[in-house]
């Protein structure tokens, strides 16, 4: 079986890319409150303190999914058809919860490809060459994108000859407010066939102050995090942000329904931004928006699956409701 890796971020995609990202930022500093779109943090040191994020103990959505996917796996294998199919993840980071049901699918004497999408190119390299040292010989093929997650479709779309289920997990559908959500999965739904599969990590409602625990942590990775998001804008456009006037705090925000997180200025300041020829000002303890996590109900997942073309084969759920892993099929 084999184990390749594409980047299908070429120079023209690349140059596109950076504008999209130039503007998102002149947007989110105009605006007032400031606020940017939690995507701009994942270059590959975002993506690899967020896998620290995944491995906290109180971060309840990987801990959650984690335990679906081991008491669980059957219940997916069983969904799955008998024949080859193909496993495609969007936003696969390092996979580590995917790498239980892949596991599990080997061991089951399945055949099929797994295609794994990332922004990332260095998180795709290093889950492509960490699969082929474990499973080489086994029956799975690999084939890893580094790819915005249409784009990466749009090549699979060109392979027709097998069944997809596609995987989108760690509730990263929470980071868009409902409006884009439903246009989402009514672009995915569009880029697969009638009988193809998807499943989509949802963290669910429940006690404020188990949302507030979840998000801000005492060791501080939820704030790196954050933080490198200032990183990110200073080398990727130029910028003289100083890390060490700013701080981050999550909270939860019954009216948008969602934990934000807010990286506040410690002082009155301005900042520079080359790329964009512009300086943008902050006054003492102003908050700009870098992260927004929507919590879900039961309800709401109804009326996006069912509104989007989909049929809800069915809902996992972790010991304590706490997050849902939901199986949707693509309407005939």
């Amino acid at each position: 079986m084999s184990f390749t890796y594409q980047n299908l971020q070429s120079e023209i995609v690349a140059a596109s890319s950076d504008d999209q990202f130039a503007q998102a930022v002149l947007e989110g500093l105009s605006r007032n409150p400031k606020r940017l779109p939690s995507w701009l943090i994942y270059d590959d040191r975002g993506s690899e303190i967020f896998t620290e994020i995944t491995q906290l103990v109180g971060y309840h959505p990987a801990q959650c999914e984690f335990e679906i996917f081991e008491q669980q796996k059957q219940v997916i294998t069983d969904i799955l058809p008998k024949d080859a199919f193909r496993v495609i993840e969007l936003g696969s980071g390092d996979g580590q919860k995917t790498h239980i049901l892949l596991k599990h699918l080997i061991q089951s004497k399945l055949t099929f490809d797994y295609v794994p999408i990332d922004i990332s190119e260095g998180a795709i390299k290093d889950l492509v060459d960490f699969l082929k040292s474990r499973f080489s010989q086994s029956s799975m093929s690999v084939t890893g994108l580094a790819a915005d997650y249409f784009d990466g479709l749009q090549v699979i779309r060109e392979y027709p000859n097998r069944r997809n289920i596609v995987l989108f997990l760690g509730s990263t559908i929470g980071n868009m407010e409902l409006p884009a959500a439903e246009q989402f999965v009514g672009k995915l739904q569009q880029s697969l066939k009638p009988g193809d599969y998807v499943m989509i990590g949802f963290d669910l409602m429940k006690h404020p102050k188990t949302l507030y625990a979840a998000y801000n942590d005492s060791t501080g990775v939820f704030e790196r995090f954050n933080l490198n998001l200032l990183d990110v804008l200073n080398r990727k456009l130029g910028a003289n942000f100083s890390k060490d006037h700013f701080v981050q705090q999550g909270h939860y925000n019954p009216k948008s329904h969602a934990v934000e997180s807010y990286i506040y200025s410690t002082r009155k300041q301005s900042v520079f931004i080359e790329a964009l020829e512009k300086e943008f000002f902050f006054e003492a303890w102003e908050a700009m928006q870098s992260e927004h996590s929507y919590k879900y109900t039961q309800s709401e997942i109804e009326s996006l699956a069912e509104n989007s073309g989909y049929r809800i084969v069915t809902n996992l759920f972790d010991e304590h409701h706490h997050f849902v892993d939901s199986i949707w099929e693509v309407k005939q």
